[in-house]
């Protein structure tokens, strides 16, 4: 019966420690914040060079164009 309570006593704590863990981080903090700013501007800079590259692409074609 005893190892039962502890036991059962061991989970409830378990549980109440991890409750609190999980709902301590509810706001981002300013590594996350960092981190979604570092995201966006390597986004923001793949979809620049990727408008560079279809822009590039389509110089070559008209001056193969004016080539032919």
């Amino acid at each position: 019966m005893r190892t039962m309570l502890r036991s059962i006593g061991f989970s409830l704590a378990i549980a109440f420690m991890a409750t609190i863990a999980l709902t301590g981080c509810r706001e981002p903090g300013p590594a996350e914040e960092a981190g979604r700013d570092i995201d966006e501007a390597v986004e923001d800079a793949r979809d620049a060079l990727d408008e560079l590259g279809e822009d590039a692409e389509d110089a070559l074609e008209e001056i193969e164009d004016e080539v032919d």
